[in-house]
């Protein structure tokens, strides 16, 4: 049974550091998912020790060693496991979701120390959850957007802010909205100094071409893009949420090219989190109908706005705004596309208060808009480890590699929907089956 239907129909009453744990794990006859050329290698034998992919070769070539843990693939299909590169962790619970959906690797992308303790918890066995790598506290200017983010008006300041978060063991720099010019370009030479890498939104005042000349290493939401796409006056208009979400449907599609070059040559990646669009800007009707979803009963709902016309970043959107913002996803596709047919960097993310479920939305709304099911699997494995710089760590089914991985009922070279269809996941080298990965139901909220 997928684990998606577990999921609806009981909770694991197993404790939290269930799962297998036998020193050798053989996945026979499966068909092993070759992300980097998009072809299936059917008939496989996966043999893994302790975390580590040991061999991968035809079934017929290899004896199973006595003791191990067998997981027959027959009939399935074992890729490596996959990585959601723009997540906000709330809770444990949550956490597990994005196992129960094969994603192995979360890139949190604000943190506090609550993150450093539940990475830890993750790394020690004592909860089920994915890799974590983490943000420390937003940077950004006053007003703060949250009482938790770093204030940064003073670049003789940056230094002292930044270590702080090095020290306290933060993977990257996450950037918002507001940041003087000077400020930012402080923040990438310090964070830089630390081996720090500074991701996240395009600050207003910076813009996207010095975003880019600066390095910055990934750009959220293709903040950014879209005023460098405007007319000049308009761009000098659109200054809120709304304006930004709004404005895609008015872009002047001949700044694409010459600006995804300009991407090409800084090497600055894209992470460009449809989900946040559908599943928090729908119009009324549908964003009822994701309410009534049954992953949500598995949900904190933590990251969902309470009331959408008193949410501040929301509250002046109308019906029609909603409306027009999912138009607005059709020229993001189709800078989606220019940007990978020229060879950028892009990543899966869904920054989504559906969790771990929400990824395989993200999957298919990229295959709406133009890219094929081989394309974006690569992209939730493979690219994400080269963007990690752990190419050759993580993200594929070869011996040597770090044993994250999924199997799945069906083909999801055929269908991109087919990643729900999960079986089981082997996480750090530990079996996890669909009745050890169902979190508990959620009271609601």
């Amino acid at each position: 049974m997928p684990v998606a239907c577990v999921l609806l129909a009981a909770c694991s009453r197993r404790p939290a550091d269930s799962g297998t744990d036998v020193a050798t794990v053989a996945i026979t006859n499966v068909s092993v998912v070759d992300v980097e050329r998009g072809r299936l290698l059917p008939g496989q034998t996966v043999l893994i020790r302790h975390d580590t992919i040991t061999r991968v070769a035809p079934a017929t070539a290899v004896a199973v060693p006595a003791g191990a843990d067998v997981v027959d693939g027959t009939g399935r299909f074992l890729m490596p496991g996959m990585a959601d590169m723009h997540v906000h962790l709330y809770t444990d619970g949550d956490l597990r979701t994005y196992v129960a959906n094969g994603i192995t690797t979360v890139r949190n992308m604000a943190g506090d120390s609550s993150h450093l303790a539940m990475r830890a918890r993750v790394a020690s066995g004592r909860i089920i959850g994915p890799r974590i790598i983490t943000a420390g506290p937003v940077v950004e200017s006053a007003p703060l957007s949250h009482p938790d983010n770093a204030r940064l008006e003073d670049p003789a300041l940056v230094r002292s802010v930044l270590q702080r978060q090095h020290d306290a063991g933060y993977d990257f720099v996450k950037v918002y909205n507001a940041l003087a010019p000077e400020v930012y370009d402080s923040v990438i030479v310090v964070a830089r100094s630390l081996g720090m890498r500074v991701a996240g939104h395009v600050p207003g005042d910076v813009g996207i071409d010095r975003a880019l000349a600066a390095g910055q290493h990934s750009v959220e939401h293709f903040r950014g893009y879209i005023t460098a796409l405007l007319d000049p006056a308009d761009a000098a208009r659109t200054r809120t949420f709304r304006d930004w979400s709004l404005a895609w449907n008015r872009i002047d599609t001949a700044r694409i090219g010459p600006l995804v070059a300009r991407t090409i040559a800084a090497g600055s990646w894209n992470v460009p989190t449809f989900t946040f669009t559908v599943h928090e800007l729908s119009p009324a009707a549908a964003h009822a109908r994701l309410l009534k979803r049954p992953e949500v009963a598995h949900l904190s709902l933590q990251g969902l706005p309470s009331d959408r016309s008193t949410t501040s970043y929301l509250r002046d959107f109308r019906e029609q705004d909603f409306e027009a913002a999912q138009r607005g996803l059709e020229p993001q596709f189709r800078l989606l596309r220019a940007l990978d047919s020229a060879g950028a960097g892009l990543l899966v993310g869904t920054d989504s208060w559906l969790a771990g479920y929400a990824f395989a939305d993200e999957l298919a709304l990229m295959v709406r808009g133009g890219l094929t099911p081989a394309r974006v699997l690569r992209m939730a494995t493979l690219d994400a480890a080269r963007f990690l710089d752990e190419q050759t760590t993580s993200g594929a089914v070869t011996a040597g590699r770090r044993a994250d991985l999924v199997l799945l009922d069906a083909d999801p070279l055929l269908a991109i929907g087919n990643v729900r269809h999960v079986h089981t996941v082997v996480l750090r080298g530990r079996v996890l089956r669909a009745n050890e990965l169902a979190p508990p139901s959620v009271s609601p909220r």
